[in-house]
């Protein structure tokens, strides 16, 4: 039995619909008693990879088209702004706003064309644009050529994406003097380090808000747990999720609390060159 499956019997008698990844395979195992007398279980186990993978594609082209719908209603708000300065004579304004734009869209494609994971890229794009429409600068780094990533695209998406929400809605309507650096714009950072041997890539996401409440710092990975406001909406979902898929990955989630709050993931990448070599 797999370790992953043999630790959710260990953890819990019953369960409906748990996660884990064994060997790059994404399962989902449900458990029942066989009845309340017998100490019997039953242990029904669906590979769910090809779904998995399906949905987080249907995911990304969700986010795309939203990151589309975005763009689009950035750039026609710009287009009017610089059509309004002409119309004004005010022609230095009406080029250096221009400029502007066209510096920022130039910048994000030179990122985009940096990340090789389609994934991460369209989701990245799509982000930015909805991110701006919030008031936020929504800034992406990254160091040399980021290699494709070798998780399940669905969870790629589901932690990628939890992550830089979360790091929006935190700084999103703050009051300024809430964050610590109170002079700076809402920002979120997203910076994508290739470890030195091509099987890892760092991922941060970091923000300049209020940061983590000290009361739920310690539980804030549980099921649940939220900073945010109380609503009819699940809340305290996603880093949930977000833990449960790293740890499917073998690697850890952290977080830290100095200056807005900072959460960094290792995760595991594809290396053609080191493929090759461990395959002879």
């Amino acid at each position: 039995m797999p370790p992953a499956v043999a630790e959710l019997l260990a953890r819990a008698d019953t369960f409906t619909d748990e996660r884990c990844t064994v060997a790059g395979r994404t399962l989902v195992a449900s458990c029942t008693r066989v009845s309340e007398d017998s100490g019997l279980r039953v242990l029904m186990v669906q590979d769910q990879t090809e779904l998995s993978r399906m949905s987080g594609e249907l995911d990304t082209v969700r986010t795309m088209a939203a990151g589309l719908r975005a763009q689009t209603h950035e750039h026609a708000n710009r287009m009017h702004t610089v059509v309004s300065l002409l119309e004004l004579e005010r022609y230095p304004q009406a080029r250096d706003f221009a400029a502007s734009t066209l510096e920022g869209s130039v910048r994000l494609g030179e990122t985009a064309r940096e990340i090789e994971d389609p994934y991460v890229a369209a989701l990245l794009a799509g982000k930015t644009a909805t991110a701006h429409e919030r008031g936020v600068e929504l800034v992406v780094v990254t160091h040399g050529q980021v290699p494709p990533l070798a998780v399940d695209p669905s969870e790629l998406v589901s932690v990628l994406g939890n992550l830089v929400d979360n790091a929006v809605d935190a700084v999103s309507g703050v009051d300024p003097t809430d964050r610590p650096g109170e002079e700076e714009p809402p920002t979120v950072e997203v910076e994508l380090v290739p470890s030195r041997d091509g099987r890892l890539v760092h991922l941060t996401v970091a923000d300049n808000g209020p940061g983590i409440r000290p009361d739920v710092r310690e539980r804030l990975f549980d099921h649940g747990v939220t900073t945010k406001p109380a609503t009819d909406a699940p809340r305290g979902v996603g880093l949930d999720v977000v833990r449960r898929a790293v740890e499917g990955w073998g690697t850890e989630l952290t977080v830290s609390h100095e200056a807005g709050a900072v959460f960094s993931v290792d995760i595991p990448a594809q290396h053609p060159a080191l493929d090759r070599k461990e395959n002879r």
